[in-house]
């Protein structure tokens, strides 16, 4: 009709970032189905449309995280950041020091971890991850602080009083240690690992009936825990149980075929009850199972010699030696004799 302006109620018009939302949120959507390809496609889309959008860069950097592409992730969380003119994408940190630990870059990653601590992110894997790094890098004190952060945050946080454990193990504060230990067992019954660290420590205060009680209760949660029973067998060891340890170590390679240490093991008690040749053949299999395993050959020396064989022992002892064994040079004196 002449002179007929158009309906305005039947005209579309593209609101502001209407695209890019549209394109986030498939990305979401397909990045919580584990469709990672479509969702990084996504967000490539809703970034085009939009370049200064954080929160598409941050969930861009989670698909990519998910895809082990950690270098790109890293640079989605950067620019995450770098776009957040609010300030309050804290995550942001937190997820790109994840990264960056799961890269290599622990100077990075513990950057980033106190940096969520210090924006008051309520999150605490931040410290407790930030613990980890520095018992790794042999901070004992440094991690414990850590924990201690992670768990006056979340006081019901199992992992970590484990973990601050070992560090006050490493510490030489085995009381504290075992107080720690017992609170994570308290907080989660089924932490197997917590009670094998416990009876580590209480074979540190050479309380070995206490330790052998938590190396059990190890086995009773998880029954394939060879380590546990390698560690109850040294347990029994030391209270010169050395059938019933010879039994723990048999047990141990039962569940782990390939474990040398319980071979090794299995040969020392061997040796206390004087039976060399048969702990020859446990320290022979050890060295099969791990060519650089050094006490095993260290310790088949000891054995050859008492066999009166004492230059295949020198041998044994110099591979030792070569192995960064210390011990082993005060019996090599003998073979200079």
């Amino acid at each position: 009709m002449q002179g007929q302006t158009p309906d305005e109620d039947s005209t579309l018009v593209v609101v502001g970032d209407q695209d890019a939302e549209i394109a986030y949120n498939k990305g979401i959507e397909n990045f919580q189905n584990k469709n990672y390809p479509e969702a990084l496609a996504n967000f490539n889309e809703a970034i085009q449309h939009k370049p200064t959008f954080a929160n598409a860069y941050f969930n861009r950097g989670n698909v990519k995280t998910a895809m082990k592409d950690f270098n790109g992730a890293i640079e989605d969380y950067s620019l995450a950041i770098q776009n957040d003119s609010a300030g309050t994408l804290t995550e942001a940190y937190y997820s790109r020091a994840r990264a960056r630990h799961m890269n290599g870059d622990i100077a990075g990653a513990i950057a980033d971890y106190q940096t969520c601590i210090d924006k008051g992110l309520n999150e605490a894997k931040a410290p407790y991850y930030m613990g980890m790094l520095k018992f790794q890098d042999a901070d004992y004190q440094g991690a414990v602080e850590a924990y201690n952060k992670a768990i006056a945050m979340n006081p019901k946080y199992a992992f970590a009083y484990n973990d601050r454990g070992s560090a006050y193990r490493k510490l030489k504060k085995y009381d504290l240690a075992v107080m720690d230990y017992k609170k994570a067992i308290q907080l989660d019954p089924k932490l197997h690992f917590a009670y094998n660290n416990l009876g580590s420590v209480q074979r540190k205060q050479k309380k070995y009936d206490d330790a052998i009680s938590s190396y059990t209760m190890a086995v009773n949660v998880k029954p394939d825990y060879y380590i546990a029973y390698n560690n109850r067998g040294s347990a029994k060891f030391d209270k010169k149980d050395y059938t019933g340890a010879i039994a723990d170590f048999k047990k141990a390679i039962e569940l782990k075929n390939d474990y040398y240490y319980a071979y090794n093991n299995i040969g020392t008690s061997l040796m206390k009850q004087k039976k060399y040749e048969e702990a020859i053949t446990k320290f022979t299999k050890a060295i099969e199972l791990n060519s650089k395993y050094g006490v095993a050959y260290l310790n088949r020396g000891i054995a050859k010699e008492e066999l009166r064989k004492l230059k295949e022992g020198c041998l044994d002892w110099e591979k030792a030696k070569e192995l960064g064994v210390k011990i082993a040079e005060t019996y090599s004196q003998e073979c200079k004799n």
